[in-house]
């Protein structure tokens, strides 16, 4: 079945490296894998299936043989399934996974997707709240488990680092070196669908967003044809995959460029009753306005209410890129009476643990958000009304309710602007940009229509008093999404854009088609959602 490698340039298929026309419209499946070793006329169940055009199982698996193809009924099947995050992500159950350990295999999936028209699914962390969402039911879901290498340039300026690690991986293996990168807050978090999602940082007021920072993709295309994407090789690429998510190729590789960080910073949390909310509310907008004066400082608050007690609580996570006790950035925040102050100097991979203990694995999950512009009453109104439709679901069973509120910072903004910027579709004249997260977590599928249902008044309820007060503002930050919501239509004159390199690169729809998971060009993922 494979072939040897000095063959395969010859096999290339012509104009690929054309940066105006990139698959010709005379691309043939059968023999780009040939290109890869794989011969189509060896293996049984797949000869034929170009003119046949029929569904296939997972014939995949005789070319990668067992080691790297896990099917129904194996154990290390039901492994992949449970490392899922959330349970709905667990309810999908692909045909078979596969577990490549380098990018021509990737490519090869990729390729025989479009052969057998098997749809497929890519998973880097798995944190996703929706199924599908990097699961492919009935078809071939793709980890990253065996592509975890992580590779410092002999400038230490550059990691390449690859899809199969999570952020504690990569900041662990980074403060060896002193350094770190931009990326994810919550360690089990994989750097794939952060990265092309945006990806908010500690770092953000500095440095931007995650994929503010790549400095180039290694990224297997539709043709299945491997490309280096950077400012200045398949430029429009480049840009499209910060911030485009998964709509144009599958990330091999992520080159992220890294800066010095000492072997600690500040970090932790201060945790209020009501009583202290209006002070809280006024730290928060303060900070987040003048961000611009000490950039080195990062902040958000979720606020929860206990179901057990009926106590309403915010939380304030706040960090600070150097070892420094008592900046005085956030003097507003400690003067106010905290019922807890875990805030203490540790290691960045140390910060993201405790942020990813509020977030364990198995529970029934639901993301959503919302931005408007910045203003006080609109975080007041935040407050209200989420705790009001927090309080018609505290009896749901295992009920955790929060709303994390951030904000886009101008600093973060400005940032974004770098390198061409980013395909996210806001700017510094929209700053500051109030972002809001909800997820919740309960236990029974009986109770996902009341929960969706909360979720959702909460975000049409800050539309509707955005819109009253004229503080509209339609991103929506794709991390957070639900799958109710429209994502990619958010990001305005970026829109049209996408749709472009999409067509260029993937003119057969192949990302749309037989990707179908997670947050697409043409709408959202559920349309027609029953709770708006």
């Amino acid at each position: 079945m494979r072939i040897p490698s000095t063959v395969l340039l010859s096999l290339m298929p012509a104009g690929i490296v054309a940066q105006d026309v990139f698959e010709p419209a005379d691309f043939n499946v059968t023999e780009a894998l040939l290109a890869n070793g794989v011969n189509v006329s060896a293996v049984p169940d797949l000869a034929g299936l170009a003119e046949r055009s029929l569904l296939s199982g997972c014939s995949i698996a005789l070319i990668f043989g067992d080691a790297k193809v896990e099917t129904q009924g194996e154990s290390a099947y039901d492994a992949t399934i449970d490392y899922f995050w959330s349970t709905q992500q667990r309810d999908a159950k692909p045909y078979c996974v596969i577990k490549p350990d380098q990018a021509t295999d990737v490519s090869t999936v990729v390729l025989v997707s479009r052969l057998t028209q098997c749809p497929f699914a890519v998973r880097s962390g798995g944190h996703a709240a929706f199924k599908g969402a990097s699961s492919a039911d009935g078809g071939i879901t793709v980890t990253f488990e065996n592509m975890r290498d992580i590779t410092l340039s002999t400038d230490k300026k550059i990691a390449a680092i690859q899809p199969g690690n999570l952020w504690y991986d990569i900041y662990t293996n980074l403060q060896q070196h002193n350094l770190a990168v931009v990326g994810g807050r919550v360690s089990a978090i994989g750097i794939g669908g952060l990265t092309t999602g945006g990806g908010i940082s500690y770092f953000a007021n500095q440095h931007g967003w995650a994929c503010d920072n790549v400095a180039s993709f290694e990224v297997v295309t539709a043709s299945g044809i491997i490309v280096n994407a950077s400012p200045t090789s398949y430029s429009e690429l480049y840009w499209a995959l910060r911030g485009g998510g998964n709509n144009f190729g599958i990330v091999t590789k992520f080159n992220l460029e890294t800066f010095a960080h000492g072997p600690q910073m500040f970090g932790g949390q201060r945790r209020f009753f009501n009583t202290s909310f209006p002070a809280a509310i006024d730290a928060f907008i303060n900070l987040g306005v003048n961000s611009a004066g000490d950039p080195k400082a990062a902040q958000f608050i979720a606020i929860t209410l206990n179901a057990a007690s009926g106590i309403k609580v915010a939380i304030a996570e706040l960090e600070y890129a150097d070892p420094v006790l008592n900046a005085s950035i956030f003097l507003e925040y400690r003067a106010i009476p905290a019922f807890s102050d875990t805030t203490q100097l540790n290691t960045l991979a140390y910060f993201t643990q405790q942020l990813n203990n509020s977030n364990p694995k198995g529970y029934r999950e639901t993301f959503w958000t919302a931005s408007s512009k910045l203003d006080r009453e609109m975080v007041q109104f935040v407050f209200d009304v989420s705790f009001e439709e927090f309080a018609n679901i505290i009896d749901v069973q295992g009920i955790v309710p929060a709303n994390t509120l951030q904000v886009i910072t101008i600093p973060q903004l400005e940032q974004m602007q770098k390198k061409g910027g980013n395909a996210l579709g806001i700017s510094p004249a929209d700053g500051p940009i109030f972002l809001i997260n909800l997820s919740t977590r309960w236990d029974l599928v009986a109770d996902d229509a009341r929960v969706m249902q909360a979720n959702a008044n909460v975000i049409r309820r800050f539309h509707k008093e955005a819109k009253r007060r004229n503080m509209v503002n339609d991103y929506l930050y794709m991390n957070y999404a639900s799958q109710y919501q429209d994502v990619i239509g958010s990001y305005g004159g970026s829109v049209e854009r996408l749709k472009s390199v999409a067509k260029k690169y993937d003119p057969t729809e192949v990302y749309q088609r037989l990707q179908p998971g997670y947050f697409k060009l043409h709408g959202a993922p559920v349309e027609n959602s029953p709770y708006v």
